[in-house]
Parts: structure tokens; C-alpha cells; sequence
């Protein structure tokens, strides 16, 4: 409806307002020559659409304008030497038939002028209240950087943590305020810029590359935030724990679409994995909380080359 309207244009002058209506017309009446009485011996349903057109597109006026050149038209077609009660009827009902929709035409357009005033005021109040959560988001990750900086390591290092988590709903937010998908978030363009924040918060100057493979599967809120929320988990595991030291390394972040799942993975070719070694971090233990929360199921797996895959499976 929306697009409909901005197809409408704005008020015109006269002369370009009934000059373009004469032209409409004289469209329909040149399809009432060519066909010849095929439509009938008045050929009146030639007429209708540039009556609608014209009401509809500039005014009440320009409508009535072409109901009126419509019978004029018409009646240079006709004999007059006999019939003309038939005629005269004839082009009386046109005319009331006409000026109905002349009236339907207009109360169409102040019905798409009030509809597209209304869609107006939504989205302004919708911007209005998207700003007031963005900033909400950032007073909530100025208040816990603030209570970190007096804190000791260790709850600094945790709330630090907090903060990211904070960040990954943030960016959410941010993405489907501007989707372009009815409210979806393309992960192909969420996940590459969700993973340079992280890379440019936690590798600092350490030679560690990123690599984002990410197939344009497209997700509701709902599941993009814990999508996310697991990405942030495992590449902040792999940047603190993956590589010692200065130890150059890789991290991949996929996600691919199999059948009816998706595939989302974290691989690293740092320290490795050890299969027994207790997970019960709680950034593993968060994984797991996310993985089930969108039907699935997350592991850990030991790569060729010695370093570490998460992945986690869950349906779409």
C-alpha cells in the first residue's frame, strides 16, 4: 500500500492535472474505434479505467472531467436522427455509473493518504524507540566497563565478559533495525562484522588471522541473538586460550546450511583439544545452554592439524 501511494503524485497544476486526464481518455475511446461494437453499442466499459485512473491519480475533479469527455465521445459515435430517448438513458446511467466511481476512486486515495500517514508516524515512533534501546545498551556497557575498572582481575575479566555479551545483543538490535529482509538478519552479513568487533576487542597486536564463511541463511531475532551469542563465546575462548604467547594462529567461523539444520562451527589451529579434559567453563557451559535453547546440540572435536572445533548443530 505504501508503495502504491508514493507511485501517486502530488498536487499538480490544471492544466497538467485535466490535460493528462484528456489523454487517458482519448486512450480508452481509441481502443472503442479499433474494436468497433464488439464492447457494445456504446463501448462505455472503454472508459471506466481512465475514469478510475483519473480520479484516483489526481482528483475528484479530473475524474468528473473524464466522465464528462467519456460521453462526448461516445455520443459523436451515435446517430441522433432516431433513438434518442435510448441514447439519452443509456448515457444518464453512465453518467451516475460513472460518478460512483469517481467517489470510490477518492475515497481509495484518502484511504492510502491516511494509511501511509499512519505507516509514517508508526516508523517514527518505531525509530524513536529503536534509538532509546541503543542507548539503553550502551549506558548498560558504560556502567559495567566503569564497575570494572575498580574491580580486581578476576571480576574485572568477568565483567569484561559480560560486556561483550552486552555488545552481541547490541549489534542484534542494530541489525534488524536496518534489515532489509521483513525483519530477518542475513547471517552472511551479520557474522563477518560481528567477528571483526570481537578480532579488534581481543587480539590486540598478536599475529592472529580470521577467516568468516558465512552462507546467507537468514534468521529470525530470536535465533540470530543466541547465534550470535554462541559465535562470541567461542571465539573469545579461542583468542584467550587457543595460542600462547605471540603464537601466530588461524580462526574460522562457518556456518552452512545442511538440509533442514545449520551447521555453525569455531575451528582454531592452536594448543588442540584433549578429550578428557572437564569443560565446565562457563563459556562452554553457555554454548551448551544456547545450543539447546535453539533445538540443538554443541561438541567439541580434536582438528588434523591439532587445533580445535565447536560446532553446533541445530534445525531452521
Amino acid at each position: 500500500m505504501e508503495t502504491l501511494f508514493r507511485l501517486l503524485p502530488g498536487p499538480q497544476p490544471a492544466l497538467i492535472r485535466y490535460g493528462i486526464t484528456a489523454l487517458i481518455v482519448l486512450a480508452g475511446f481509441t481502443l472503442r474505434i479499433s474494436i468497433g461494437d464488439s464492447t457494445g453499442r456504446y463501448g462505455f466499459i472503454n472508459f471506466i479505467l481512465p475514469i478510475l485512473a483519473a480520479a484516483l491519480v489526481f482528483d475528484r475533479g479530473a475524474g468528473f472531467f473524464a466522465v464528462l469527455m467519456s460521453l462526448a465521445l461516445v455520443a459523436s459515435l451515435l446517430s441522433w436522427d432516431g433513438g434518442i430517448a435510448t441514447h439519452a438513458s443509456a448515457m444518464l446511467l453512465f453518467l451516475v455509473v460513472g460518478a460512483c466511481l469517481v467517489f470510490v476512486a477518492e475515497g481509495l486515495r484518502t484511504a492510502l493518504s491516511k494509511a501511509h500517514a499512519a505507516q509514517e508516524a508508526a516508523d517514527l515512533l518505531l525509530q524513536e524507540m529503536s534509538h532509546r534501546v541503543k542507548n539503553k545498551f550502551a549506558m548498560i556497557s558504560s556502567i559495567i566497563g566503569l564497575q570494572a575498572r575498580t574491580s580486581n582481575p578476576e571480576v574485572r575479566q568477568a565483567l569484561e565478559d559480560v560486556a561483550a555479551r552486552v555488545n552481541v545483543m547490541a549489534t542484534v538490535h542494530d541489525f534488524l533495525q536496518f534489515s532489509r529482509h521483513d525483519g530477518l538478519i542475513d547471517m552472511s552479513e551479520y557474522l563477518p562484522g560481528l567477528c571483526k568487533a570481537l578480532r579488534e576487542a581481543l587480539c590486540g597486536p598478536r599475529p592472529i588471522t580470521m577467516v568468516v564463511r558465512a552462507e546467507p541463511v537468514q534468521m529470525t531475532a530470536a535465533t540470530a541473538l543466541p547465534t550470535g551469542l554462541i559465535v562470541n563465546e567461542l571465539v573469545t575462548n579461542a583468542f584467550k586460550y587457543a595460542f600462547e604467547a605471540e603464537r601466530p594462529g588461524q580462526i574460522q567461523v562457518q556456518l552452512r546450511r545442511l538440509g533442514q539444520e545449520v551447521e555453525l562451527s569455531v575451528t582454531d589451529n592452536g594448543r588442540g583439544y584433549d578429550a578428557n579434559e572437564q569443560r565446565t567453563g562457563l563459556g562452554t557451559r553457555l554454548v551448551t545452554v544456547f545450543a539447546a535453547q535453539l533445538g540443538g546440540t554443541a561438541s567439541w572435536s580434536r582438528c588434523q592439524d591439532g587445533g580445535c572445533k565447536a560446532a553446533v548443530h541445530f534445525p531452521i
